[in-house]
């Protein structure tokens, strides 16, 4: 009986050793453009919407539940939050870039945004846009009502009256950005 035990056990061992090496293997191969977008997704549930004045209600799925089997809600905005005072629910697109091109912040593509506009008609949606810096802490974060976007591609002089002024950077921060930049 003991020996049946232990080549379940022994089982299991190597069931979540296999787990954990394919885990890192796609960690180590996921896109670069997703790493930073999940740390910019973090960086405004921390700081933006946070926990004690939000309550997340849904979030899209990661890169690696897409890859094996794509999830439809994927398709709607990043988060869905209510707000724990109002009771109101509204989406946040959450959008980093590092730097403009052709002088504009280019945030999506022309479908994405036209997609965006449908779910916006039923539910309020606000585009979530790190620009400069790290994804975890850029710096600049835009909060713009989408109903106030017409186009893909903004201009800094348009985003300047949404810039969010909130918590600032703590001197370590500043520190990493200065290395990393």
């Amino acid at each position: 009986m003991k020996e049946k035990n232990y080549s379940r056990l022994f089982y299991y061992v190597l069931k979540r050793l296999r787990n954990a090496t394919l885990a890192l293997f796609r960690e180590l191969f996921k896109p670069l453009s997703f790493l930073k977008g999940e740390d910019f997704e973090k960086c405004v549930r921390t700081k933006v919407f946070t926990s004690d004045r939000y309550d997340l209600v849904m979030k899209t799925h990661d890169f690696h539940e897409n890859k094996k089997d794509y999830v439809e809600s994927s398709l709607y905005p990043d988060y869905l939050f209510r707000d724990k005072e109002t009771g109101v629910e509204f989406f946040v697109e959450v959008k980093y870039r590092e730097k403009l091109y052709q002088d504009k912040i280019h945030w999506c593509n022309p479908s994405q945004f036209k997609r965006y506009q449908k779910y916006s008609s039923e539910t309020p949606t606000i585009i979530a846009i790190g620009f400069g810096g790290r994804p975890k802490n850029p710096n600049q974060i835009y909060l713009v009502p989408l109903e106030n976007i017409k186009y893909n591609a903004l201009f800094e002089s348009f985003l300047k009256d949404y810039l969010w002024i909130g918590k600032r950077k703590n001197i370590l921060d500043m520190v990493k950005d200065k290395v990393y930049n």
